[in-house]
């Protein structure tokens, strides 16, 4: 479905808070944060009036082979891996493997304990903003921009579907939250019009529960409980998972890790949304009367059924898995991988209910939906 249309059912006239993740929510599969990074690479391999004269033609992601240039090309490319190679084999065994590997998964939760994704990112979210740190702010600003064009067709969210809000909801802000560097969110706030944004800097990596206790510092009022927060997010890998203990609303996006359907006593949670959302090009597709027109990262290739759960229908699903859960969360240090194999069964159930939210570590002492 297109942003618009979800935005419409899940935002409403109390809603005062809308909070947007970055990197691969408002544009599907892709961190723009990461490609700032290889952009920069580029431009030291190529130089600026070759990058520029190259903008045309080129595809959308981190590799670049341009073939009239082969030498430069093959300079990016040690460049790259000079860079990247260690942090994101790291990533790799220690991140994204274990997301299919039991054995690897309990592995990493007695190596790095309870929220063993978030520790390892640190990795390359450091080598990151490392690279970053001294190229000048125009340059910066400059590629930032020039990669946000080069991906509109991945768009999810746009600047009309956020004035559309705000015309029928004048009281909403529109906060943008992202572990991604400052250039590449501060080009995200300016092409969507966003009202307050957070970024990740040296020796502040805001992702996970650091999201929330920058908001508490910065806007506190999104967390009050009398206020209604709306929180939308990929959760890849779990991240935004601790943002169901604090909004009114979550909703995951063409998420691999829906939200847990399961929240401490004191969460002020209501209901937990899984959607996927249409990108530009899809949406275009459509217009012109193509009747597939998913793109081909999307596992399965299917639109998924329309279906709601509520408290009764999910202490029916998972009730057994809660009484689990609760006795494990008693201590969750020890049992944090436990906990994470239960809602990895919770999700399973879920998916044949034709919802999917699971994963993530938390206190889940309640059902939400």
């Amino acid at each position: 479905m297109p942003f618009a249309t979800l935005a419409e059912r899940v935002v409403g006239p109390d809603t005062r808070f809308l909070i947007l993740d970055l990197d691969r929510t408002v544009h599907l599969g892709r961190n723009l944060g990461e490609l700032l990074g290889w952009e920069l690479i580029a431009l030291s391999a190529f130089g600026p009036d070759a990058l520029e004269r190259m903008e045309a033609s080129r595809p959308p992601g981190r590799m670049l082979f341009h073939r009239p240039r082969p030498l430069r090309s093959l300079r990016y490319l040690a460049h790259g891996a000079r860079a990247w190679a260690l942090p994101g084999l790291y990533y790799l065994l220690f991140g994204k493997i274990p997301a299919h590997s039991e054995l690897l998964r309990r592995y990493t939760y007695r190596r790095f304990g309870p929220e063993p994704v978030r520790t390892v990112q640190r990795v390359p979210q450091n080598t990151l903003l490392g690279l970053l740190a001294h190229a000048p702010d125009e340059v910066l600003r400059s590629l930032a921009e020039r990669i946000w064009d080069r991906h509109a067709d991945d768009q999810v969210i746009r600047r009309a579907d956020l004035d559309q809000l705000r015309a029928r909801h004048p009281h909403l802000r529109v906060v943008l939250t992202s572990a991604s560097p400052r250039p590449m969110v501060e080009v995200a706030r300016d092409r969507l019009g966003i009202d307050h944004v957070e970024w990740s800097e040296p020796g502040r990596i805001n992702s996970g529960p650091a999201k929330i206790a920058r908001l508490a510092e910065r806007l506190p009022e999104a967390l009050d409980p009398s206020v209604e927060t709306v929180g939308v997010s990929d959760t890849g890998y779990g991240e935004d998972h601790c943002w169901a203990e604090h909004f009114t609303r979550v909703v995951d996006v063409n998420s691999d890790t829906p939200f847990p359907p399961f929240v401490s006593r004191g969460a002020q949670l209501r209901e937990i949304h899984s959607a996927l959302v249409s990108t530009q090009r899809e949406q275009d597709l459509d217009l012109f009367g193509y009747g597939q027109s998913l793109d081909p990262r999307r596992r399965g290739g299917q639109r998924p059924e329309t279906r709601a759960l509520g408290r009764a229908e999910l202490t029916e699903l998972l009730g057994d898995v809660l009484e689990r859960a609760r006795h494990l969360a008693a201590d969750r240090q020890t049992h944090a991988c436990e906990l994470d194999r239960l809602l990895r069964e919770a999700r399973r159930r879920l998916e044949g209910a034709g919802r999917a939210p699971a994963g993530g570590v938390g206190e889940p002492a309640a059902l939400a939906g």
